[in-house]
């Protein structure tokens, strides 16, 4: 059984370990990372990992938990009241899309690598209840009928993972295009047809 400065000890070495593997894959790509490599950063030898972590696939759930957390406060800190308007989810998603233009290596890493255990860190990553709450208001509002929230941002959500992907794959879509064809689906999607 541990003492509290053992568990102490214990929490500081996994959160260099999960600092050292955020910082690889921001940089570089998950496609980086290695228990040599994270263990060198850490200051810790690569052995040392597996007393805090079953494998890498667990340290990479746990990283990916810390990241989506990053994501929540940037975007909380972009918009730090619950969305009011079709103009408000406009700037919301415009600040959400330009952070992962920011840091592709991350959104990669969030939607095109598979972790083996996905269900075991899921609900550190499961935006569906944050975003029916964020468009609850359009109900309120008259934009759309209290059966369609949950359609509607999984339409949004949907749509703007796909134009990302669609950027970052150096397919064509330029970054203006990727803000244009997202104000034109929020207002297809919320009723602002003109």
């Amino acid at each position: 059984m541990m003492n509290d400065k053992q568990d102490l000890k214990a929490q500081r070495a996994r959160g260099y370990f999960l600092e050292a593997a955020k910082q690889i894959i921001s940089a570089e790509g998950v496609e980086s990372v290695s228990a040599r490599k994270i263990a060198d950063i850490a200051g810790y030898s690569y052995a040392t990992i597996y007393n805090y972590f079953k494998d890498i696939n667990e340290l990479l759930g746990e990283t990916k938990a810390l990241m989506v957390s990053d994501v929540s406060k940037h975007m909380q800190h972009v918009m730090d009241n619950t969305p009011q308007s079709p103009e408000d989810i406009k700037q919301l998603l415009a600040a959400y899309s330009r952070y992962q233009l920011d840091h592709p290596h991350i959104f990669r890493f969030f939607y095109f690598y598979r972790l083996y255990d996905n269900e075991a860190h899921k609900e550190h990553y499961d935006f569906s209840a944050l975003w029916n709450e964020t468009l609850r208001f359009l109900v309120k509002s008259g934009h759309i009928k209290e059966d369609e929230v949950e359609i509607c941002a999984k339409t949004l959500i949907y749509s703007i993972h796909g134009l990302l992907a669609l950027a970052l794959s150096g397919n064509g879509l330029t970054e203006d295009t990727l803000f244009a064809d997202l104000n034109q689906m929020i207002d297809f999607v919320l009723g602002e047809r003109k």
